[in-house]
C-alpha cells in the first residue's frame, strides 16, 4: 500500500506528524517533548541511541521517540484507535531492523490498518 498518503491535513484525517530537535537545540527539544506523556523522564534518556512508544489516551495519540545521540525525532499517529496503534506497533516490529523508520513508512503502516489515505506533517 506504499504511497497512500497525502500531505494536506483535515481536522478528522488520520495522520503521521514528524518532528526533529537536535539535543544541543534546547528551545526546539522542549518544543518536540512537550506534548508527550512523562517528556521530562524521557530527556535524560535521549543522549544515547534510544526508541519509545507511548499511546496518550488524553488526546488519542501514539508517540514514537527515537534519538541517536544527537538528533531527536516524533513521529506522532492521530485519528486512530488504540487497537489501530498496537496493530500498527506490531507490524513495524516485524519490520525493524530490516528498514528505516521514516514517517512514510510509518504512514504506510497506519494505511494498511486503518484502510484510508494518512496525511502526513511535518
Amino acid at each position: 500500500m506504499a504511497g497512500f498518503w497525502k500531505r494536506h491535513v483535515s481536522p478528522d484525517d488520520v495522520a503521521v506528524l514528524r518532528a526533529e530537535a537536535r539535543l544541543d537545540d534546547g528551545d526546539a527539544l522542549a518544543r518536540l517533548l512537550e506534548p508527550l506523556p512523562e517528556a521530562e523522564d524521557l530527556r535524560p534518556r535521549l543522549v544515547n541511541p534510544f526508541f519509545a512508544r507511548a499511546w496518550d489516551a488524553r488526546v488519542q495519540r501514539d508517540h514514537w521517540v527515537r534519538s541517536d545521540g544527537v538528533r531527536v525525532t516524533c513521529f506522532t499517529i492521530s485519528g486512530v484507535t488504540l487497537a489501530q496503534a498496537a496493530a500498527v506497533r506490531v507490524r513495524w516490529d516485524a519490520l525493524r531492523g530490516r528498514t528505516e523508520l521514516t514517517e512514510e513508512r510509518l504512514a504506510d503502516l497506519v494505511a494498511a490498518q486503518t484502510g484510508t489515505s494518512v496525511t502526513l506533517v511535518g
